[in-house]
């Protein structure tokens, strides 16, 4: 299926006719609870390999970014289960993982929690890390806390990500959007024990929330139903989380740690009209990581992978023969993605 959507459907959806269409079916794999070393239980989904695959295939993990869940990679989950063994962790506060301690919520943090995923559900045999915004920044802070693991890493995918600068991103609302985070710290500290009254009201503006996500998170028409999984993972995603890792991003600089990426097989994806972590900031990544393969996907927002999900699995799969081949990557690509588009019926 494919999630682009004609001019002509596009006008439906804003007519609100959407509602016939049908969900994304749910992909559920083996539950794993992880105990990080704070006490906090992370939840993990596991998708094992059918057949079990050749020796040195590497374990796939793909990590979700800032207020989503592990149904951000849908597709490449349906694409690569059965030939891979998928590890799909929830971030702490995110998804069915516990909150934790009470309070500002890092990348550190985040990277720890990772390393104590991997040690309970893949310690041993390669690693192939795959991490989308928030996702690709925790990778970027393991590569520095846990060299081990990193050692045993053979490809790395960071998709739609920073390491650092974000405190200047205007959000697409130039001379005002880079005070926004600042802005919505404050609003959300003051609002610190109304939680249930900021939550109600998200309810209460559910049709906005999704015109809102429709306009950060996607460049082109996408199906109603990218638009609504988008809406809900974020709906789910407390107002008390939101705001504990809000400070992170502003502080995030994990431009050290880019060096120490190199020497495995690296694809860094940036899309091109992407309002969250704009597309220079993994141009400066890949230049930083000797090797990396550099792909801009034109006309594609924050949430590439679910707008145009064919393309970026095709590159992650191209990635993992990459990784096992070691053959050399392109520099540097500008892919346009090709959007079909459906012919009026004759009236």
């Amino acid at each position: 299926m494919s999630p682009q959507v004609s001019a002509f459907t596009a006008t439906r959806l804003r007519r609100g006719e959407h509602a016939r269409r049908p969900e994304l079916p749910s992909l559920a794999g083996k539950p794993v609870q992880v105990e990080a070393d704070d006490g906090t239980r992370l939840h993990v989904e596991v998708d094992e390999p059918d057949p079990a695959p050749a020796a040195g295939t590497p374990t796939v993990v793909l990590l979700h970014g800032y207020a989503l869940t592990a149904d951000a990679w849908h597709f490449q989950r349906l694409a690569l289960r059965g030939c891979y063994r998928l590890l799909l962790p929830e971030h702490r506060g995110h998804g069915r993982s516990e909150r934790g301690p009470l309070g500002p919520t890092g990348v550190a943090r985040l990277a720890d929690d990772l390393g104590a995923v991997l040690d309970a559900v893949a310690p041993t045999g390669p690693l192939a890390l795959v991490g989308h915004s928030l996702g690709g920044m925790t990778i970027m802070e393991l590569a520095v806390r846990r060299p081990d693991l990193l050692d045993r890493t053979t490809a790395v995918a960071l998709v739609a990500t920073s390491s650092g600068g974000l405190a200047a991103v205007d959000h697409g609302l130039p001379l005002l959007g880079h005070h926004l985070v600042r802005w919505a710290e404050v609003a959300l500290d003051r609002a610190a024990g109304r939680a249930a009254v900021l939550e109600q009201g998200r309810r209460a503006g559910a049709d906005l929330e999704q015109r809102l996500v429709r306009h950060w998170s996607f460049a082109t028409p996408v199906a109603p139903e990218l638009v609504r999984l988008a809406a809900r993972m974020m709906a789910e995603t407390s107002v008390e989380v939101i705001a504990d890792f809000l400070p992170a991003f502003g502080q995030l600089d994990e431009r050290q740690a880019l060096p120490a990426l190199a020497g495995r097989a690296v694809l860094v994806v940036a899309a091109e009209r992407d309002l969250m972590t704009p597309a220079g900031h993994a141009r400066e990544i890949a230049d930083a990581i000797p090797g990396a393969e550099h792909v801009l996907v034109r006309s594609a927002g924050h949430l590439v992978m679910l707008e145009h999900p064919a393309l970026v699995t095709a590159r992650l799969e191209r990635l993992l023969a990459r990784a096992a081949t070691g053959a050399p990557a392109p520099a540097h690509e500008v892919v346009v993605p090709v959007v079909r588009r459906r012919r009026r019926r004759a009236r």
